[in-house]
């Protein structure tokens, strides 16, 4: 049916990953189409490699109107018969109205947010307005209407060979061998989704004394692996990843650990593309939200407390209204992540 498809989807890095499984099913129900993705500059390097996309244009966030005019006016000479807006955003609804404004005339599919879903559990605590679907479930919703088979949620990533060498070469250099060691990731795009710094070396310490390395992953400059390269100088068990690889390099590092344990972050979402399971720790944002790990090893950590202000963010940006500063995640006992941990740990080491 359509033979020219343009998707849409500008940030941000674990979003970017939630949407791979669209390409891939697009391709089984249209496998002569040709598929073309506008994303940012930076994030969207994430979907390098991947099979499924035939062109990928990366377009830069601070752009200027004419900036604009111009990417309208390179789209548009492309005719595509079928957009698919998979972030529903102003700039990303103008972008495909300036598309549908001129012959021939495109049909679009735009995503549901479930904003107001959310808003209502957070206000009011009414979970009734969810309707049990995972974000990248909810966003194939556009597809499945127009599909009468199952759609696969799987999300996926696509390294390069030279990527993989590259950290293979690094793990080397440190003496680390594939799936001996376990990743962490301690800081958040906001630190009101952080685990306790006190935590997270807590449960390092267990990790290593059972006998298996520890990675610390995430982008440099973060305060809180900064404390953990900090804590744990000199040890011969702890080594630091944050801010020497690129996206899909630190992808490929992640399909090389058992297992990773992260805030409520894109890092959750690289190493589940990668098979690789995940103990994400959730606070201020909720399963129902749809960001949960889905891989059947991966777990979910939440406070055993029944918090009335919990969630308190769609995303996890703002302030701790709680007298009890940040009580969802100081609430989450190391020995509550540990036992999960240690689940996921190297066989040869158990």
């Amino acid at each position: 049916m359509f033979s020219n498809i343009l998707l849409i989807r500008f940030s941000s890095l674990g979003d970017l990953v939630l949407t791979t499984p669209i390409y891939r099913e697009l391709r089984k129900i249209y496998p002569d189409a040709r598929l073309t993705l506008l994303t940012s500059e930076g994030f969207g390097r994430v979907l390098e490699n991947n099979p499924h996309l035939d062109e990928i244009i990366y377009h830069h966030r601070k752009e200027t109107l004419n900036d604009l005019k111009e990417l309208i006016n390179q789209l548009r000479v492309q005719k595509f018969d079928l957009i698919y807006d998979i972030h529903n955003s102003l700039r990303s609804r103008w972008i495909s109205w300036q598309l549908k404004r001129h012959a021939p005339k495109p049909e679009h599919w735009l995503i549901e947010k479930q904003t107001l879903a959310r808003e209502l559990q957070i206000r009011f605590g009414w979970r009734q307005f969810f309707n049990g679907r995972s974000q990248r479930e909810q966003w194939l919703q556009p597809l499945q209407r127009c599909h009468s088979g199952k759609l696969s949620a799987k999300t996926e990533l696509f390294p390069s060979a030279a990527d993989k060498n590259y950290v293979k070469a690094w793990l080397k250099q440190n003496n680390l061998q594939d799936k001996s060691f376990i990743c962490i990731g301690a800081s958040a795009s906001f630190p009101l989704k952080c685990w306790p710094i006190q935590h997270f070396k807590q449960l390092i310490e267990r990790i290593i004394q059972s006998g298996t390395s520890v990675v610390l992953v995430g982008a440099s400059g973060e305060i809180e692996t900064e404390e953990l390269v900090e804590h744990f100088k000199g040890s011969r068990n702890v080594f630091s990843a944050a801010g020497i690889f690129t996206i899909l390099q630190s992808a490929a590092l992640l399909e090389m650990a058992n297992a990773v344990v992260a805030n409520d972050t894109s890092i959750v979402h690289l190493a589940e593309g990668m098979r690789t399971p995940s103990i994400a720790l959730f606070g201020p944002t909720v399963k129902e939200f749809g960001y949960a790990p889905m891989l059947e090893q991966s777990r979910l950590i939440e406070t055993d407390l029944a918090l009335r202000c919990r969630p308190c963010s769609r995303t996890g940006k703002g302030t701790c209204k709680n007298r009890d500063q940040q009580i969802c995640m100081y609430s989450i006992s190391t020995q509550k992540v540990w036992d999960a941990a240690q689940l996921l740990l190297p066989k040869v080491r158990a």
